[in-house]
Formats: C-alpha cells, structure tokens, sequence
C-alpha cells in the first residue's frame, strides 16, 4: 500500500483543522511553529516550502509535538525555549514562560537607571559597532600605507597612500563621534575583574560579604536582585541592557535555578550572576543590599487558577499560586525592601489585573511612600514602583504617576 506523501502544505493544514477540533486558540501559528522547529527554519521560510515533502524521521517528531499540543501542553515547552525581548530563554516546565507584558518592565527599568529607552539603546549599539567596524579599518589601511610609503619611491604613489589612510582615519573620527565614542587612548571599560569572579553559588561581593569590587572602573555597579527568577528572562535581559550591573538570582526552586543557570551562560552574562535558592529572604544575608529589587511573583488567587486556560495551568503551581487573595508573596517580599534596597534603590513588581493599588500599598507600609502603578499594552496596571520619598529615584517614580 502506498504511502500518503506530506508535504508542508498538507501538513500545516490538517494539523490546523486538528487544532481547531481541539479549541486551540491559535491552530494555524501553533501548526506554524512547531513544523519550523522539527525542519530548522523561520516561519516565513515555510512559504518558500509549501511543496517539500517532509522526511520519516521529520514526520516522527513533528507528529510527538502535535500530541503534545494537543493535550494542551505549552508551546514553549514542546519547543523548549521563548524568545524575550532579542534573546531566547530555554524554558522547561519548571519555570513561568516568559510573557510580553513583562518585557516592559524590564524596559522601564532600563529606562530609570539610564534615562534612554530599548529603541535609542539598540541605535547607539548599532553605531557603536560601526564605529568599531570602521577604527579597525582605519587601523589597518595605516598600516599597510606606512609599510607602502617606506617601500615607494614615485612621490604621488605615496601621496596617495597617505591621502587614502587619512580618509579612512577622517571616516573612523566621524563614526566615533556619531557613536558617542573616543577611541583615542580610550581603555576598555568593561575589563573584566578576574580577581572577583562568582561561585555558582556564591553570595560574595554582590550579597555583601565582601566590598572587593564594589566600583567599576567606569563608574557605579548596580546591583539587582530578582526574587522568583524563573527561567532569569527579567534579570538576564537587564545584564544584558546594563553592562556595568551584577545580578542575584533567587528561586525556591532548584530546578529553575538550573534553568537561570544554563540561560546566564547562553547569554554570556554567568560571570556577573549570582545565584541562591531560598524561601523569598531566608537565605540572603542579612548585611546584602541592592539598588534594584524585582519580581514578577506569582499572583493568581489560589481559587481562580482553574479556571485559567488549560496551557496556562500547565505551567508550575508554585510560580502562578499567589494564595487566598494573590498577594501573599508581594507581602514576604515587600516585609524585607527597608532592609535589603540600597537608600536610593528602587522596587518593581509585576501585579495581577487589580492588584496594582494593593500592591503599592504594601510598599508604602515599609517606608517606600512613593509609588507609581503602570499600565501594560493593552492598558492594563501590571506593574508597581517603589521607593523611598528621599530617594534619588523617587523623582522617576513621581512621573511616572502622571
């Protein structure tokens, strides 16, 4: 008997009629992202492929997925990663998937200790590596000329080379400067500090328990602790966006630290990551103090979570159980702000629709009277910041609030 021929097209679509018989919000994406996983390519890749036969082996997975899909596992999980802001995560179901809606906070953030938002960050990247691009050739067509004018005898030869090594220079100082740059004598201010690199499961330095290496030589480390890190999408991306940062990573979970773990490493941050399991406080040292504390804790009433869409009460109990009301981990964790956030730190909170007041109210109880609650894209509250009235950032909290 002959067997029935998979192509792409045929296979995106009855796995987007099986999806639908099986209430998937999204069939067709769904069918989408799982078949570019199993062939290696984009999504818009697959309309240049609609008439590639699918190989044994690529039907073999792809059909595991769609099972797994079906029974209404995530995603993210099937595929095992969830792309944040420009950078993938792994995700397994130990930790919460990453959320849109959370990227803005960690833009806001950015944004407070900075006062540039992600869109002039990513401009300034940009020029910067074209600045880099174009010293280094510079340097090169220097060299060459210099070697070319020793060797040249005809006087117009090597006034050309001169000319073409000072044009690449002129080219070099142009771009530097469009970048912010001057690369001059400039040292390198991200050296890395080999005297005070972190244990896996060190608290030292960052936690407190010594001052080596408080000061970059650029200027102030910040130091950011985010209690229920999850897989680290709002930690890591914060490394990432703030070169001159150190970062704690605490979860009660050991599995999801595993996770924060092997992402710091793909993210090439691990050497300014810390990483401690404990109870929301228990087990940070009582000295430790942070200019940044954030957390998207979990926040759903304990009586509402079934009643959550099937995918979504797939992902870990423990990061979604936020007790009787939602808050009782906003109030473990706001109980120790006085304590552990830096006199001009600041706290942040992603919250629950409808938590937002209750939640600022929480950290105004510990000292932190000036709060702001901002909304998500779709215009719903979802975050709260913190902080102290005579704080240096209590003056972007305050317009915030506008």
């Amino acid at each position: 008997m002959e067997q029935a021929v998979w192509t792409v097209s045929k296979i995106l679509q009855w796995t987007q009629q099986y999806f639908s018989g099986k209430g998937l919000e999204n069939p067709r994406l769904d069918a989408e992202v799982l078949l570019c996983d199993v062939l290696g390519c984009r999504r818009i890749d697959l309309f240049m492929r609609l008439q590639q036969e699918l190989q044994p082996e690529e039907l073999k997975k792809f059909r595991e997925f769609v099972l797994r899909r079906a029974a209404w596992e995530p995603l993210a999980y099937i595929i095992g990663r969830k792309t944040f802001l420009q950078w993938e995560f792994k995700v397994t179901p130990a930790v919460l998937i990453p959320r849109p809606e959370t990227e803005l906070l960690v833009e806001k953030l950015v944004h407070c200790l900075t006062g540039k938002t992600l869109t002039q960050m990513e401009k300034e990247a940009f020029w910067r590596k074209k600045a880099e691009e174009a010293k280094a050739a510079a340097e090169k067509v220097k060299a060459v000329s210099a070697e070319k004018m020793q060797m040249e005898t005809d006087p117009a030869k090597a006034a050309a080379w001169q000319m073409e090594a000072e044009a690449r220079a002129a080219v070099a100082a142009e771009t530097a400067e469009r970048a912010g740059l001057v690369f001059a004598g400039q040292q390198e201010s991200n050296e890395e500090n080999t005297a005070d690199r972190p244990a896996e499961d060190g608290t030292r330095d960052i936690a407190g328990n010594t001052d080596a290496g408080r000061e970059q030589a650029a200027g102030h480390t910040v130091d950011i602790l985010d209690i229920g890190v999850g897989s680290g999408a709002i930690l890591l991306s914060l490394l990432k966006l703030l070169p001159g940062s150190r970062g704690l990573a605490v979860d009660i979970s050991a599995e999801a630290l595993a996770v924060t773990k092997e992402n710091a490493r793909s993210l090439g941050v691990a050497d300014r990551t810390w990483f401690i399991q404990s109870d929301f406080w228990s087990r940070i040292p009582a000295k430790s103090q942070f200019e940044i504390v954030v957390s998207n804790p979990p926040y759903i009433p304990a009586q509402v979570i079934g009643t959550l869409a099937r995918d979504v009460q797939k992902e870990p109990r423990l990061a979604l159980d936020g007790g009787q009301d939602g808050l009782d981990a906003y109030r473990n964790i706001t109980a120790g702000m006085a304590q552990h956030i830096k006199p001009d730190g600041l706290a942040a909170f992603e919250v629950g629709i409808g938590q937002g007041e209750a939640v600022a109210a929480l950290c105004r109880e510990q000292g932190f009277s000036v709060t702001a609650v901002a909304k998500d894209y779709a215009g719903i509250d979802r975050m709260v910041f913190a902080a102290r009235p005579d704080s240096v950032k209590a003056e972007w909290v305050k317009k915030l609030q506008k």
